[in-house]
């Protein structure tokens, strides 16, 4: 499908996820669940699109290149074009393909069942593969999306512990491995509130950098 793209270009294609919209650079309160941005992603109507946006972005530049229209039975079709030559496109377009698939083994979206399901699990791995050349940043938040968008596939302990990061993520930011560990261990034990003064502590921190920048 972009075989008319030189092998510069088609790279450039694949690094390009999450880069179309952009990125907040403050935490800021949900008006609508009164929590950080992002946190209640996908259930929430204002922190869904602060996340999906970054991702939609990136489908509908595939579909202006393709000339094919949203919602038709050509956008369907190009979904599953899309997971035959996943390693063409950036994690976002096949995540937003997968998002408009049944899977045929299991029957829920695509993807979705990725830890009981092989057909979805292959789907996965192959987004999962897609990060070409990505951040630290860009591979969190994509995990970040699929653990809130399947929180069914997981513990409490570890969808609490994304709920927490991504609308932090979304700034930019990135939790070093052992702040990562230590706020999982803290969830663990039930000591929420010393994990949200630490929260709000990081918040001003990051806004008082967009200030600066």
């Amino acid at each position: 499908m972009l075989d008319e793209f030189s092998l510069d270009g088609n790279a450039a294609w694949r690094r390009s996820a999450l880069g179309r919209v952009p990125r907040p650079r403050r935490v800021e309160i949900c008006s609508k669940c009164g929590k950080p941005v992002g946190m209640n992603y996908p259930a929430c109507e204002r922190c869904f699109p602060s996340m999906e946006e970054l991702w939609l972005a990136d489908w509908r530049a595939l579909l202006e290149r393709e000339n094919i229209a949203n919602s038709s039975a050509d956008e369907r079709l190009l979904a599953q074009v899309v997971m035959d030559e996943w390693d063409r496109h950036p994690f976002t377009i096949l995540d937003i393909a997968m998002t408009l698939q049944r899977c045929k083994t299991c029957q829920n979206e695509l993807g979705s069942r990725y830890r009981h399901c092989t057909e979805c699990a292959l789907a996965f791995g192959a987004a999962l593969a897609a990060e070409y050349g990505v951040s630290g940043n860009a591979h969190a938040i994509h995990i970040g999306r699929w653990i809130l968008r399947h929180a069914h596939q997981h513990s409490d302990n570890i969808v609490m512990a994304w709920r927490y990061t991504v609308p932090r993520l979304l700034t930019g930011w990135l939790p070093g491995t052992e702040e990562a560990q230590r706020w999982m261990n803290k969830i663990k034990a039930g000591e929420i509130a010393q994990v949200e003064r630490a929260l709000q502590s990081l918040d001003r921190e990051i806004n008082c950098r967009s200030v600066g920048d």
